[in-house]
């Protein structure tokens, strides 16, 4: 039922088609009970007044005058009439509803031993055998006299209206569910980090109301987002010089006081200027970045051999990986932030590691600090959380896994934080191949 559930098209059209096949079964229903079965009533009811004339006729009429009216009969009505001598019957005529109600008319009529046959060379007429002043004869009729059942013709003109109503929905539907397709679409990569494509404010009114919301909206985002760097650009760059000169004096106050204060003042420039490094990336937008192939493997160890030149214990376990097609800035970013949460937070070797998994190219930093209940998993891939009770080491904005799941996401992959066999904490990010 996935299909149901998941196109819109496919409802509206099947939502439609039922309905207009209960219309017409009712249409065919009322139709059958109320002008054709009447009709055929009327029908049927005069032809067994006329079978009960010639029945009268045969039972009065003189030879001669007899025949005269026999041959008038079979030329004018085409119903042959010929004495019984013994003949064999045929097989019975078919069960029809108008034949049953022919039936029900003439044994009313003529007895309940009248039956309806149909002879053998006679494909287009039906038997009937009268009994007229003691002598029997054949009555023989075209079939059209008594059964008249039209209902193939009322199937074949439902089934054509309902095609043709069929083609008209679907267009109707179709028509109705592009433009809300591509909204659809507009919308997913919108909440991936995309930038996308205006939608085009096409289809009914309804319709083009909410494409122009939507792309006013998408405007308004991109307004908000562009501000809101600006604002952080501006700040980095505002506070960077003072930060710069706080450094310059630190390091110019050597032999002034002890080399502990003097290394502490040190680190505490350099957090605050981590911290607006990592406001400057959560607020960058990666919708901006063209994707490219990308060697998820090289560009694994490169993050790694960076994080090595710093001081950090880093090794790497990298399997052979098809390129994807992703933006190449941001999964650097992505590494680099993955990697600086675990020299942060972890304790001893980090291990950066690429494996294929069915389906998936996965990068993953592993490292052997205290960990992250599972309790905390979810909040803390949000920003500005930390848990430094439960992860040691120096503080920081709060932003380097928030910026890992936004990066993610935008690329359509998985990030998931799990204990590492054997203690510790195993981040990893899982990109689907077919990206």
């Amino acid at each position: 039922m996935k299909w149901w559930a998941g196109s819109f098209f496919w409802r509206t059209l099947a939502v439609l088609v039922i309905a207009l096949v209960a219309s017409q079964a009712a249409s065919f229903w009322l139709f059958r009970q109320q002008v054709q079965q009447p009709r055929m009533g009327m029908a049927i009811g005069s032809f067994v007044s006329h079978l009960r004339t010639i029945h009268a006729a045969l039972s009065t009429l003189p030879p001669g005058a007899e025949r005269e009216f026999l041959e008038r009969l079979a030329e004018k009505e085409g119903i042959r009439v010929f004495p019984a001598r013994g003949e064999m019957p045929g097989r019975l005529a078919g069960d029809r509803p108008g034949m049953h109600m022919f039936r029900e008319r003439i044994k009313a009529l003529f007895g309940e031993d009248t039956e309806v046959f149909v002879r053998p060379g006679t494909p287009g007429e039906f038997w009937v055998r009268l009994r007229a002043a003691d002598r029997e004869f054949w009555v023989a009729f075209p079939r059209n006299r008594v059964d008249r059942d039209n209902t193939d013709a009322l199937l074949y003109w439902m089934l054509a209206g309902v095609a043709i109503a069929i083609a008209a929905t679907g267009l109707i539907a179709w028509r109705l569910n592009r433009p809300l397709a591509r909204l659809a679409r507009a919308a997913e990569a919108l909440g991936k980090g995309g930038d996308p494509e205006p939608v085009p404010e096409s289809g009914p009114s309804e319709v083009r109301a909410v494409a122009a919301a939507f792309n006013r909206m998408k405007e308004s985002l991109k307004h908000d987002e562009r501000e809101r760097t600006t604002f952080l650009a501006g700040i980095s760059h505002d506070l960077r010089t003072p930060l710069a000169r706080l450094r310059l004096d630190a390091e110019m106050l050597e032999g002034r006081v002890d080399a502990a204060t003097q290394k502490g003042m040190i680190a505490d420039i350099e957090d605050m200027n981590a911290i607006i490094d990592q406001f400057i990336d959560f607020a960058r937008s990666e919708a901006t970045e063209a994707y490219s192939p990308v060697d998820l493997g090289a560009v694994a160890r490169g993050c790694a051999e960076r994080a090595a030149r710093a001081g950090a214990r880093v090794g790497c376990e990298l399997a052979e990986l098809p390129p994807l097609m992703l933006r190449p800035l941001a999964i650097q970013r992505l590494v680099d932030n993955l990697i600086q949460n675990a020299a942060k937070h972890g304790g001893g070797e980090i291990l950066v590691r690429t494996a294929r998994r069915g389906d998936e190219a996965v990068v993953s930093v592993l490292d052997r600090g205290p960990g992250i209940p599972a309790a905390d998993i979810e909040r803390l891939k949000e920003p500005f959380t930390r848990r430094d009770e439960a992860r040691s080491g120096r503080s920081g904005a709060g932003l380097g896994l928030a910026i890992v799941a936004r990066i993610a996401k935008a690329h359509g992959a998985r990030f998931d934080l799990a204990p590492r066999d054997g203690g510790g904490l195993e981040a990893s990010v899982a990109f689907p191949v077919a990206a």
